[in-house]
């Protein structure tokens, strides 16, 4: 289903009926074909692969994964994140047929706009202005587009929470395929503790409710995995090479399967050396992978150039082209070496047997320094460099990162799994599976390449990563050698039963938990109680711009310079236009003859883990944007400013906290942690003499700041509290009009600071 909707999507044809009519002529096809081949001999008795009682255990097991699935959804409407980018996408591919992001009225925004307001958005891009396309109004989108293609399908069935719920599909089966593929390595006990591992795991929770492409990956593999484990010894060369151009279909959901080559490149050279009779099997299934991979390069150029210069342009695609080259050359190496010089294979062979004790030693040790130095040493490097703190934090620290999500109890037993794969060389046919687990884990943990905070910290290890350590994990501690098997059991029992412990704990703070749950509200009541024809929108939030233009049809764009925007917003007036603001905060003054009637609000809330890297989210917070609409009209004479004035409960106001523990009536209050208990919300204000004032507790052990411009511009720098239950700054606004303006609150460790009021007025 899902790939002849993307085939669609790409000839901008899809729609579901077209979907359920090949569905049909599959049927057809398949039934001409068992016709046709009637006569050949196909009928066997059946045999389950596993026992009945595993079965019933896996079926019920996997309901109770689609439950925790599907059952407490991500409600991601936000455009700033990819998966809100991809929920986007789903529901434009379903209204339009294909990937229709046009933006209608670029020319005239740009014209009288200019650089003061941005036609793009977060990912959507134009390709008219990097010189790729003639067309001002066509925009290009920086993701590859198979899973957009299946989130179509669940949106048409079910709308937002079909498409939502999509992933948990993929889900669902991808728990049977890692019982099957681990059982095939280890007995029934070892493969349901993984299983529940694996289910329970929060970052596999938090990415497969989300819309993301990782999930989607993720099942190719496993699925990958599973074939080969079936079709491995065949003679036959086509099963390995369908097997493929399946696990090739991963290159047109993400472009980092690109970087797959190397791993099975190390999987065909190690069947070469130690198993050769199934080396050319390795080379069909590493074709066939090439193939598709080069097919969805053509594709991403010619459907998302934008997404390919952009690649280019910060150097990911020269990774991969030299990762490529260097991937290639060694495989037409081993070509060269399996077709002329057998002896070189003896060779090795018979130096890894000669050798095998100080090669095991060697490497095993190698292996268990390389964990302590990335453990305990490359973090000090980042100290070294106090710029890179923030940004580079997971990076430098991404071994105990990781160990949030695999206990390091049993993180530690993967050396046996190696020790397994490589020395001991059992499971040839599920090698597959330690090749591309291992390789994945060494790189994304070399290089999470991904945004620092909360689960988005797991998102690149939940691909395989996490999957493969968990499995890695308890299926080393069964393979533990010259120990008795019940001691083996017993080490299972209790490390795995301390993981299960461990990973509910972990879990628990979104176990039942569904995320944004109002977002869908929101947007729906703002989008039926604002008007469409002939009105522009504008907005500073780019979270809210791509949901409201391409889920809910308003004509909305981003301000890039406020002060700039509000003196062009006549000349669109003139055209007889309506110009509306969505923004957080006061604009009266921001022009004197300028008139802002509020007119609507714009209010997304719901729970959200605490946005933090440092240290493992440790509560959910009210993730809420509460936004007002602004009509601008041109008033003939001069208009006065109005007071200005907000209350807030700062968890219920669109404020955010790093190291504080959000309380039921909406206060905040300080945990054990330093940082930012309090900061936000966000507003924009106009020119003016102001006063915030806090109130709590315990507040002269706080500093207190207000900032715009993402904290790097500064209204009234950094001051200790002098009184326990108040503080009050005075700062003064001196351009026309700000954006982002953030009141921030810096606390030590075990404080006992909690924010109870913020009050915001201006006073001159």
């Amino acid at each position: 289903m899902g790939i002849v909707s993307f085939i669609f999507t790409m000839l901008g044809i899809y729609s579901i009926e077209k979907i359920v009519l090949s569905l049909f002529g599959f049927l057809i096809l398949s039934a001409v074909c068992v016709f046709s081949f009637r006569n050949i001999e196909v009928r066997k008795s059946i045999r389950l692969e596993i026992q009945k009682p595993e079965l019933i255990f896996l079926i019920l097991f996997s309901l109770m994964a689609l439950y925790l699935y599907a059952g407490f959804p991500t409600w991601y409407l936000d455009g700033g994140r990819d998966q809100g980018q991809y929920t986007i996408f789903g529901v434009v591919i379903s209204k339009t047929g294909g990937l229709n992001l046009e933006v209608p009225d670029t020319k005239l925004i740009s014209e009288i706009f200019e650089d003061s307001v941005l036609v793009d958005y977060q990912s959507i891009a134009s390709e008219f202005n990097l010189g790729l396309s003639n067309s001002e109004t066509y925009r290009s989108p920086r993701f590859f587009h198979i899973l957009p293609a299946y989130l179509a399908i669940g949106y048409d069935l079910f709308g937002i929470g079909g498409l939502l719920r999509v992933n948990a599909v993929f889900g669902f089966f991808s728990v049977f395929l890692l019982y099957l593929v681990t059982r095939r390595m280890s007995d029934p006990f070892s493969a349901s503790f993984i299983s529940v591992l694996y289910v329970l795991n929060s970052s596999q929770l938090w990415n497969v409710r989300s819309a993301l492409s990782e999930a989607i990956s993720q099942f190719l593999i496993l699925l990958t995995a599973y074939l080969i484990q079936i079709f491995f010894k065949r003679e036959s060369r086509m099963p390995m090479f369908i097997i493929g151009l399946v696990f090739g279909i991963s290159s047109f959901a993400r472009v980092d399967s690109y970087v797959y080559l190397p791993a099975l490149v190390m999987y065909s050279g190690f069947l070469l050396v130690f198993f050769e009779k199934y080396f050319k099997n390795s080379l069909y299934f590493i074709f066939a992978f090439l193939l598709t991979s080069v097919l969805s390069f053509v594709y991403a150029y010619f459907y998302s150039k934008v997404y390919v210069y952009h690649l280019w342009e910060h150097g990911f695609l020269n990774i991969v082209g030299f990762a490529w080259v260097f991937s290639l050359v060694f495989l037409l190496l081993e070509v060269l070496i399996w077709k002329k010089s057998p002896s070189v294979l003896g060779w090795f062979r018979s130096f890894a047997e000669k050798n095998k004790r100080t090669l095991r030693i060697s490497v095993l040790s190698a292996l268990f320094l390389a964990a302590l130095l990335a453990y305990f040493v490359r973090p000090m490097f980042l100290s070294q460099v106090p710029a890179l703190a923030a940004a580079k934090y997971l990076t430098f620290h991404s071994l105990s990162v990781f160990f949030w999500y695999v206990p390091f109890w049993l993180f530690a037993f993967l050396i046996f799994t190696f020790d397994l794969f490589i020395f001991r060389r059992k499971f040839v046919n599920s090698s597959f599976v330690f090749f591309i687990g291992f390789f994945l884990l060494t790189v994304y943990l070399a290089s999470p390449s991904i945004a620092p905070d909360h689960f988005w910290a797991s998102r690149r290890w939940m691909l395989f990563s996490i999957p493969f350590a968990i499995l890695g994990s308890v299926i080393g501690i069964k393979n533990i050698s010259n120990i008795k098997q019940s001691w083996k059991t017993a080490l299972l029992l209790i490390l795995a039963g301390a993981g299960i412990i461990y990973t509910v704990w972990r879990s628990k703070l979104i176990l039942f938990q569904p995320m944004m749950e109002e977002y869908e509200n929101g947007y729906e009541i703002f989008a039926n109680s604002t008007p469409d024809e002939n009105s522009f929108y504008f907005t500073t939030k780019r979270q809210i711009a791509s949901p409201l233009r391409y889920i809910y049809g308003k004509n909305i764009y981003l301000i890039n310079d406020s002060e700039e925007f509000l003196q062009k917003v006549p000349k669109l007036l003139s055209l007889g236009k309506r110009v509306h603001m969505i923004q957080n905060g006061g604009l009266s003054g921001a022009d004197p003859y300028l008139k802002f009637t509020h007119t609507t609000d714009l209010v997304l809330k719901g729970s959200f883990p605490a946005e933090s890297i440092q240290r493992y989210p440790e509560f959910l917070y009210h993730k809420n944007l509460n936004l007002q609409t602004y009509e601008l009209e041109i008033s003939q004479t001069k208009v006065l400013p109005e007071p200005i004035q907000f209350d807030w409960m700062p968890a219920n106001g669109g404020f955010f906290s790093r190291v504080g523990e959000i309380n039921s009536d909406g206060t905040i209050s300080a945990t054990r942690h330093q940082g930012p208990l309090v900061y936000g919300p966000l507003l924009t204000l106009p020119k003016g003499k102001y006063k915030v004032e806090f109130s709590g507790v315990n507040l002269d052990r706080a500093k207190f700041d207000v900032v715009y411009n993402g904290g790097s511009s500064i209204l009234y720098p950094e001051e200790k509290g002098e009184e326990a239950n108040s503080k009050a700054l005075i700062f003064e606004i001196k351009s026309p009009v700000i954006d982002d303006v953030e009141f921030r609150v810096f606390v030590e460790g075990k404080s006992g600071v909690k924010i109870q009021r913020i009050k915001l007025a201006r006073i001159l």
